[in-house]
């Protein structure tokens, strides 16, 4: 019973650590862009390279976590 609860908790925090850090920097994206409209394709562009390396950790988490739990022979 307490395995599939730290199996439940394991895959909350790999779903909501790249979901929570997603809406962060959308909701900062969309204050820099409110506040300076013509700075637009700079403030992709850094936004870009912040979500390309929350999707390497939160992929790298996900993969480092089938590997744990996969069952080797």
């Amino acid at each position: 019973m307490l395995a599939m609860f730290v199996l439940i908790g394991i895959f909350v925090v790999i779903i909501l650590v790249p979901c929570v850090g997603i809406a962060i920097l959308g909701v900062n994206l969309m204050e820099k862009i409110g506040r300076y409209p013509s700075k637009t394709s700079a403030f992709q562009t850094s936004t870009f390279i912040k979500l390309f390396i929350l999707e390497i950790i939160s992929f790298g988490m996900l993969i480092l976590t089938f590997h744990m739990l996969g069952d080797y022979k």
